[in-house]
């Protein structure tokens, strides 16, 4: 059960996202509080509004991305009946001993964000609006990475594959 609830979660969002981006976001204006809640786990839209465009701008980028390049649409699959994730799998990925800042979240790294030219990412403080939200939480944001292509896709000096798995 909780599966197809995780299931019904995702494809209310893609049903969503991919409605404001087809109407320019006026659905998005339109639906300001759960688009709100979505990207930035919060029902005042009137916050966050700035980002609207940019986040639709964004979702026709990785569209056309995943159309076009194969490699971009394998790696980041995510099934629909996943759970959601707050974090890396560390049974699967753990941090570099040559990375020199903390270890938890993103803390100081930023480099798949900054190659996506991600509309979330704050570049003052070096953190995402969206960290912890629905988006992150449900999507790529949360459970990268997974796998050692992602790791190289986005050249990431942080993240490294376990060669065994942690029981």
């Amino acid at each position: 059960m909780q599966k197809l609830k995780w299931a019904i979660a995702r494809l209310v969002f893609i049903i969503a996202a991919l409605a404001a981006t087809a109407t320019g976001n006026i659905l998005g204006f339109l639906l300001g509080p759960l688009y709100s809640w979505y990207f930035f786990n919060d029902l005042n839209c009137f916050k966050h509004y700035r980002h609207f465009y940019a986040i639709t701008a964004c979702g026709w980028k990785m569209v056309l991305a995943w159309i076009r390049d194969p490699d971009y649409r394998n790696m980041f699959a995510i099934p629909l009946v996943a759970p959601p994730m707050m974090a890396a799998d560390l049974s699967r990925v753990r941090v570099r001993a040559t990375w020199p800042k903390d270890t938890g979240a993103c803390n100081g790294c930023a480099q798949c964000c900054t190659q996506r030219f991600c509309p979330l990412l704050d570049t003052e403080t070096n953190r995402c609006r969206s960290y912890g939200s629905f988006y992150w939480r449900y999507f790529n944001c949360g459970r990268y990475p997974e796998r050692l292509s992602q790791i190289e896709y986005y050249e990431c000096e942080k993240w490294e594959i376990l060669d065994t798995p942690q029981p």
